[in-house]
């Protein structure tokens, strides 16, 4: 059992027999006693989305589940699958385990695979990606300038960076935003 402020984003608990991956947590509330925490979850079974919202010290069961690491082969229909670098033993993951975050998958990437009870039912991804951008303006001269730029990413998106970002230069995203974050040194 875990209290409610100790869940993070990835952790899969169990609320009414249902198994839930936690997508997005809100904190409300300025008081220490008072503080109550959403979190939006994904039914790891109906692939639905829940809500529900707890008080910081609400006791929420948390389900065991292994992470184990894997690389990320390819797409098959609406799966996609995953290898065991260790066993070489594969996993097919439906598309509605993945949703939205489909575009962070990147061939030969290392993905943790969630699995409970001998079944995967999610990957954890990590908080932050990088990726390339393929195609950046040209930015503004001022050096005062806070003006974003829109640029494309290697997986497509395009997201606001600052104006001093080029093409081939390799820069975080954030994977709950989908905001830049940072640019990567040393390409």
């Amino acid at each position: 059992m875990k209290t409610a402020s100790e869940i993070r984003v990835n952790d899969v608990i169990i609320i009414n027999g249902k198994l839930l991956k936690v997508e997005e947590i809100e904190i409300k509330g300025a008081a220490k006693a008072h503080k109550t925490i959403n979190l939006k979850m994904r039914d790891v079974i109906e692939h639905k989305f829940v809500q529900h919202t707890f008080l910081q010290e609400d006791k929420i069961e948390n389900a065991q589940v292994l992470n184990k690491k894997t690389l990320y082969s390819y797409k098959d229909g609406e799966s996609f699958c995953f290898m065991d670098e260790e066993s070489f033993e594969n996993y097919s993951i439906p598309k509605e385990m993945i949703g939205n975050m489909e575009i962070y998958l990147k061939e030969n990437a290392p993905y943790y695979i969630m699995i409970h009870e001998n079944n995967p039912i999610g990957i954890a991804f990590p908080e932050r990606v990088k990726l390339k951008v393929t195609t950046a303006p040209s930015g503004i001269k001022s050096s005062e300038s806070t003006t974003p730029k829109r640029v494309t990413l290697e997986n497509g998106m395009e997201i606001d960076t600052p104006q001093f970002i080029e093409e081939n230069d390799i820069v975080e995203v954030s994977t709950s935003t989908s905001k830049y974050i940072d640019r990567v040194l040393g390409k």
